[in-house]
């Protein structure tokens, strides 16, 4: 005789919404490291990347245990981090700009020089790109909203 039993099946599609989220909680935990060491939290500006990485700890816990319903919600919130990690790449770029000010020929540069030099961090000490990390992790979980969510298949034992 035989018996059913249900199980979870490893889909490759299931397999793929796994290893984005766990892309993602990588990313997560990654930014919120660095964001430490670099004692991030002098102003109330550089609070904005800790409130969005709570954002996406709250929307990785609704693609991992919530309903399949949540998948809106969750991309709304992968958008609000986007927008913050843009401001963020914005702000860093700012900083070092302004920094180019203490550089004797800098006003000798042409703009775009300038603004290039800033983007580069070839001038001012804000890493203009480590708001990405941000933003990667709210691609991938806007990725994994994509994906369906696996379900319990009855498997004969």
């Amino acid at each position: 005789m035989a018996s059913t039993s249900l199980r979870t099946a490893i889909t490759p599609t299931s397999a793929v919404r796994l290893g984005l989220l766990a892309l993602t909680a990588i990313g997560i935990a990654g930014a919120a490291l660095e964001l430490a060491f670099e004692r991030h939290w002098q102003t109330f500006t550089q609070l904005i990347p800790w409130v969005a990485l709570g954002v996406l700890v709250v929307a990785l816990a609704l693609v991992a245990f919530g309903p399949a319903r949540t998948a809106a919600v969750v991309r709304v919130l992968a958008g609000v981090v986007l927008l913050a990690s843009a401001y963020g790449v914005f702000m860093h770029v700012s900083v070092n700009h302004g920094m180019g000010g203490m550089i004797p020929d800098w006003d000798t540069l042409s703009p775009l020089t300038q603004w290039w030099y800033a983007l580069t961090k070839s001038v001012g000490a804000a890493p203009p790109l480590a708001p990405g990390m941000l933003a990667q992790s709210a691609l991938l979980l806007l990725l994994a909203t994509l994906v369906p969510r696996r379900r319990l298949h009855e498997v004969k034992a």
